[in-house]
């Protein structure tokens, strides 16, 4: 029997609940020894005074030492905030195993009530599919996501190789806290995000390069030699001439400094953070296609971490110019700056091309290891089998993902061949809106290569239009009704040029009265029988289940019935066939005293 998910959480929680702990207290104690080595630094002067070697030993000693502690503190420090990050993940995880999911990004900046079925779907949002399933640490990574939710695949080679390798990362929850850590330990914004990827497409033009390269070695090299007289006391005039050359010449370049540090200033962080993503992809020993794929791009010909590393040194090079004075003594002696600009534009001169392509890998694979941790938080979903040909839908025991498990109700539900038209009436309240959402998602978790809430599907991968909840517009001057027949015209207009969807209807034509709506909705199946499509629809609307007496082979008629036990209504929200033969409107207004 496999070990529940929440006890790995629970176990890593207590781990690293101890180590946050024990690394508090280090640094605690850190003070301390800080504290004693830095007095140490005047204990030689003032017991021994100047006029003896050990006071220079003892003193230099003392320096070493406490620059020593500083920087062991900042790897502390360092270590600190990891490990708090990582018990941050393994508490959000075990609330999310608890269905809390507020504390996780909801993608509402991807909501378009526009779009052919998300609006419909919630998938962005509060209480989203998106915010389910997001645990992306990366600005890309999460636009990734989204964009698989937006655009779900419909390529039946490539979900099953997204399946694999969601499969192979959800079996290694170790690895995958390793990435998300690592993501989550430097917040990158979405302009940073958008400026590293703008590199990949822009051309830095460095003039006189030529003469920049003899200039930042020959330079340096003469103002060491001018030391020379300093020392032996026979000049300063060499020395302060090599120096104000230098900075006649940063004076001269200033404009290009500038531009550079505004292109790759502070970065530094920003950038070790994928050089570190880059280097965890690099290092895993990969198993399936998928994976190996995107290990091959950040492999060959070159290792992408290490390019990665090169740029991250230069920009960090670059940022100590923040330092008054060590920029001044820096640019004073070896014309740091210009350095800095010249090796910055030969990295980018040489590798610009290659960043697009390293930055998708890592968005991807920050994509995937959120539907790997989907994946490993709900063992009781399936992976489905997709099928390639005439259309099929095939599910057993199908429910929506989003809903509480013991909660849930899941339902059998089949559809095969194209032309076809279930209708599915019920009364308020019965299940219709929420069956429709439950087949709709897992259509686009199928899609994306992420596990089904189903005991077994299996179905084809196809294009979704969905028309749920239409709203009016003001700004546009647009009724209801008017907004709602764009849409079925936009569907239509698609099949007519030969798309294959699958049509997802909740009670057609709203906005008009019950005879028009009656007809229009007939005359829309007629047309909808027409095209390689697939629809699903519910209605209250029970004489349009006449229409599987017009198309027997094409319209077929299912239902969501309630009963009414001690005055109360009982639902059961199971799916069966044929056409529901209780409404509760009038029974639940006079429940609530309105009529």
């Amino acid at each position: 029997m496999n070990r529940p998910v929440s006890d790995f959480y629970n176990e890593r929680k207590e781990k690293f609940t101890e180590d946050l702990k024990n690394v508090s207290g280090l640094l605690r104690r850190f003070v301390w020894y800080r504290l004693a080595s830095f007095i140490l630094i005047f204990i030689p002067v003032s017991t021994l005074g100047f006029d003896t070697w050990l006071t220079m030993f003892f003193t230099v000693a003392a320096l070493v030492l406490f620059s020593f502690l500083v920087k062991k503190n900042i790897e502390h420090e360092k270590r600190k905030k990891k490990i708090s990050v990582l018990l941050k993940i393994t508490k959000n995880e075990l609330l999310a195993l608890q269905h809390s999911f507020s504390h996780f990004e909801n993608g509402e900046s991807f909501l378009n009530t526009e779009h052919f079925f998300t609006y419909d779907l919630d998938v962005f949002g509060e209480g989203s599919l998106f915010q389910f399933l997001n645990r992306t640490s990366t600005q890309s990574g999460r636009k990734k996501l989204a964009n698989s939710l937006i655009h779900p695949s419909l390529d039946k080679n490539e979900i099953e190789k997204k399946q694999e390798a969601v499969k192979e990362l959800s079996e290694i929850p170790e690895w995958r806290l390793q990435f998300l850590v690592n993501g989550l330990l430097f917040e990158e914004t979405k302009e940073m995000s958008r400026e590293i990827k703008n590199w990949s497409n822009t051309e830095l033009d460095l003039k006189n390069r030529k003469a920049t390269k003899w200039l930042i070695g020959i330079l340096p090299l003469l103002t060491f030699i001018a030391l020379i007289p300093v020392v032996t006391g026979f000049s300063n005039f060499y020395i302060s001439s090599a120096i104000l050359a230098q900075w006649i010449l940063m004076f001269f370049y200033g404009k290009r400094i500038r531009q550079y540090f505004r292109y790759f200033g502070q970065k530094s962080n920003l950038l070790e953070k994928y050089m570190q993503s880059l280097k965890l992809i690099e290092e895993k020993e990969f198993q399936t296609v998928y994976l190996l794929e995107l290990q091959k791009k950040v492999i060959a010909p070159d290792s992408a971490s290490h390019v990665f590393n090169n740029l991250k040194k230069r920009v960090t090079e670059f940022e100590y110019r923040g330092n008054i004075i060590v920029g001044f003594i820096l640019n004073s002696l070896f014309l740091w700056d210009i350095r800095c600009v010249y090796k910055l534009w030969k990295w980018h001169n040489k590798n610009h091309k290659k960043l697009t392509a390293w930055l998708d890998v890592i968005a991807e694979m920050d994509a995937l290891i959120s539907l790997a941790n989907f994946a490993n938080n709900q063992p009781d979903f399936t992976f489905p089998k997709i099928h390639d040909g005439g259309f099929t839908f095939q599910a057993n025991q199908l429910g929506h993902p989003l809903l509480l498990s013991e909660k849930r109700v899941c339902n059998d539900f089949e559809i095969n061949g194209w032309s076809k038209v279930m209708i599915v009436t019920g009364a308020n309240m019965a299940g219709k809106s929420t069956f429709l959402r439950t087949v709709g998602v897992n259509l686009i978790l199928g899609r994306i290569g992420a596990p089904v809430c189903a005991n077994e599907m299996k179905f084809t991968p196809v294009r979704i239009y969905t028309n749920m909840r239409t709203t009016d517009s003001l700004l546009k001057d647009e009724s209801y009704f008017f907004a709602e027949l764009k849409r079925i015209k936009g569907v239509l207009d698609r099949l007519q040029k030969g798309e294959r969807i699958f049509v997802i209807l909740d009670e057609m034509l709203k906005g008009t009265n019950s005879v028009d709506k009656l007809n229009g909705s007939k005359e829309l199946i007629r047309k909808l029988v027409e095209f390689r499509s697939v629809s699903l629809i519910a209605t209250h609307d029970l004489k349009l289940s006449e229409m599987e007496e017009e198309f027997p082979q094409q319209v077929f008629n299912k239902c969501f019935e309630i009963k009414i036990e001690n005055d109360e209504l009982v639902f059961d929200y199971k799916l069966s066939d044929g056409v529901t033969r209780t409404m509760n409107a009038t029974f639940l207004m006079k429940k609530m005293g309105i009529i």
